[in-house]
């Protein structure tokens, strides 16, 4: 039952993504709540904020992720552990790549009038946001997956969900996505994980 659920989950979360891309696709606009959200929070931007968000955004990109997972990814076959080493690569270079093809698929373009940093490249669904929902779930689940005590799972899962949602808002903030790009974005990273978790097991 609870597979089930999961199931049909999955493909309502799909449905939603594919109607956000038909919407979007080749286009240099918003929809919906996106640009009154956008104007509401760069119309109140300070200094202070700019530096945290970049450095949030930062830490979710690939020059960040990539040598840090690496090197975690190099520990753990050094160590035998190959669950976790296949566990992450398929979850953040894998994520990437499919990330990349789909932005070829839906070709939106960046809010460029929003922009308080440069950023090239598509933006349907949002690159951040993807790898790092998917990599940092994944991150939580080998955390947690000998783990008893349902508290402590859900103490794990409440910080990483609360770290993901804030790389969302740095990408918003920053002006270089819409708001819906960040929900594609989550809502494929979500569904990357879960084909991990089925296809690669311990």
């Amino acid at each position: 039952m609870k597979n089930k659920r999961h199931t049909i989950l999955i493909c309502l979360l799909l449905i939603l993504f594919l109607t956000i891309g038909y919407m979007v696709r080749n286009s240099a606009e918003g929809i919906w709540f996106d640009e009154p959200l956008m104007e509401a929070i760069h119309n109140n931007t300070n200094p202070l904020v700019l530096n945290v968000m970049r450095f949030i955004s930062f830490i979710g990109s690939e020059k960040f992720l990539f040598p840090a997972v690496g090197l975690v990814i190099i520990v753990s076959i050094i160590n035998r552990r190959y669950f976790i080493s296949k566990f992450l690569l398929f979850n953040t270079l894998g994520s990437f790549l499919f990330n990349h093809l789909l932005k070829q698929i839906f070709q939106r373009t960046r809010p460029f009038e929003f922009a308080l940093v440069e950023q090239g490249g598509l933006s349907y669904p949002s690159g951040h946001s993807m790898v790092v929902m998917s990599m940092y779930l994944a991150i939580a689940y080998l955390l947690t997956r000998k783990v008893r005590d349902s508290r402590k799972k859900k103490r794990v899962y409440l910080v990483t969900s609360f770290f993901i949602l804030l790389m969302g808002i740095s990408r918003i903030y920053l002006g270089v996505h819409w708001p819906t790009d960040i929900i594609g974005g989550f809502i494929m990273g979500y569904v990357f994980y879960s084909l991990g978790r089925y296809f690669i097991r311990e």
